[in-house]
């Protein structure tokens, strides 16, 4: 079947499990959680997408180190990137492990697949060999030094007899999907750097190495010498994890609802295997390829990198503990724009904390509903006209197009707004002089705008936005695009309910 338009197919990279998860792990998941709830707001049916990759050389040398066998390794690691998703409230849908059969099944057809179309061949090859990375690098892509510019360390020379796949035969048909799909990699300096790639030229790409230089591996479909290269392998998982391999069809009859994927999101540093060899792996399977690749920018923290000689990697589990989940999340799109490289800093995260969220917006839903129960026995007045429907249709445009830092940023003004709304018109003041219908009206406007702020945040803040409606009585709340264009949902006579501030006082 061709895939449904009001389904959204999101994934995140599957997660190298040689070490824990650590912020960076955390922003990724986040902002793809951001877009999927985003998504499910404007009733789309959403498939989110994460996992683990568990196989390579860096994971067989980690368990070694640990004196463990590499699946228990990864059994290991892989509950706390399950863990980690959980503690993120990040809404995940499925999560896959290249070591369950279905992907090791669905991984060995796919090789069957590009194998058949004539694209993988067999030579010996010598080469400088990043253990860190997974990949061979030619001199001229290596620093000064001669070193990895991901890890800072000198290659490996590697001899062996490997498969490889003809990456090369593909060069004309993604430049012309590129040319075709101006927007196929996002941010627009991504997409420039993939397609000055495909001009300087495809290389065929080694996709297997020897069994006895690496036993930890899916095996190579008919060949027990070989197992496959770990991108080869863990590129697969997007359609292994929506039942490609499952059925005993051919390769051409592979269909689903849900593919081609809407968004495959990741860190830069992996943009070019899924914008450049994904694609012509996909080709060589004769599948459709993703409607876009997010590659968003790396995080620094106080403007350093991140290090563990530094000491200076961020645990999110830290973060969550002292400033909240949600607080975390917004900080993470509120003060870094997505797509670019961005800088985690408590002092700013303490700074947005207080000034948006404890004064801006906790402060305004807090001081707006004690002025209805002091002025309108804590009900929702009648209901006074009104409409932001453009506002919010702007918003909307910046969400599709991963802009998170300007939604949010119109979120802000509104709620600045509504502060300068109590501000001028004073309702204490107009209650004292017999103003009835001025308060009401002041007070609907802003319950009204808090009801609307609190679906718009949904995406950023679920746990926030679920406090928010609560306090405004509003239990009837269909989570739909359409209830946040629409003035007036907010029933008169309502019950409003007071309760703790949305922020509280951070420790210190």
């Amino acid at each position: 079947m061709p895939k449904n338009s009001d389904h959204y197919y999101i994934t995140t990279p599957i997660y190298y499990v040689n070490a824990a998860a650590h912020i960076g792990h955390a922003y990724t998941s986040i902002a793809a959680d951001v877009m999927a709830r985003f998504q499910r707001l404007c009733g789309k049916q959403v498939n989110f997408l994460t996992g683990t990759d568990e196989h390579g050389q860096k994971i067989a040398r980690a368990a070694d180190a640990k004196g463990v066998g590499p699946q228990t390794f990864v059994d290991e690691i892989s509950q706390t990137f399950r863990d980690l998703h959980v503690a993120l409230g990040a809404s995940i849908t499925d999560f896959i492990r290249t070591t369950e059969p279905r992907h090791i099944i669905g991984a060995q057809k796919f090789w069957e697949a590009a194998a058949a179309a004539g694209d993988i061949y067999k030579k010996t090859y010598e080469g400088l060999y990043c253990v860190g990375c997974e990949q061979f690098y030619i001199p001229k892509d290596l620093d000064a030094e001669g070193r990895c510019p991901i890890h800072l360390k000198v290659p490996e020379l590697l001899q062996e007899e490997n498969y490889f796949f003809r990456l090369s035969k593909y060069s004309d048909a993604l430049k012309k999907h590129f040319d075709e799909n101006p927007h196929f990699v996002f941010p627009q300096n991504r997409q420039k750097e993939m397609r000055q790639i495909l001009e300087d030229g495809l290389e065929d790409i080694s996709i297997s190495r020897s069994v006895e230089k690496l036993s930890w591996g899916i095996p190579v479909p008919g060949d027990d010498t070989q197992v496959m290269y770990v991108w080869f392998d863990a590129l697969t998982n997007y359609v292994t994890a929506i039942g490609y391999g499952a059925r005993d069809d051919s390769h051409d009859a592979f269909t689903s609802p849900w593919w081609p994927a809407d968004a495959h999101v990741m860190a830069k540093e992996i943009n070019r295997f899924h914008a450049l060899l994904w694609p012509a792996m996909l080709l060589s399977a004769k599948l459709a390829l993703p409607e876009q690749v997010v590659a968003h920018g790396w995080l620094t923290v106080d403007g350093q990198k991140m290090s563990k000689s530094l000491g200076n990697v961020v645990n999110p589990y830290d973060v969550i503990s002292k400033y909240g989940l949600d607080s975390f999340r917004f900080f993470l799109f509120r003060e870094m724009p997505f797509g670019g490289d961005g800088d985690f800093s408590f002092t700013k995260l303490e700074a947005r904390y207080r000034a948006d969220l404890q004064n801006d917006l906790g402060n305004l839903l807090m001081r707006t509903i004690a002025m209805a129960i002091k002025f309108c026995d804590g009900k929702v007045p009648p209901t006074t006209p009104g409409t932001h429907e453009e506002l919010w249709h702007k918003y909307s445009e910046h969400m599709n197009r991963w802009e998170f830092q300007p939604a949010l940023e119109i979120i802000w003004d509104y709620v600045r707004a509504l502060n300068q709304l109590i501000d001028r018109e004073k309702p204490w003041t107009a209650a004292k002089e017999g103003r009835t219908a001025d308060v009401e009206r002041t007070l609907y406007t802003i319950l009204e705008g808090l009801r609307q702020i609190a679906i718009a945040v949904s995406p950023f803040m679920p746990e926030t936005s679920q406090k928010m409606l609560a306090q405004l009585g509003f239990d009837y709340f269909d989570p739909k695009f359409d209830n946040l264009i629409e003035w007036g949902l907010l029933k008169s006579g309502g019950t409003l309910i007071a309760e703790s501030p949305l922020f509280p006082q951070l420790a210190e």
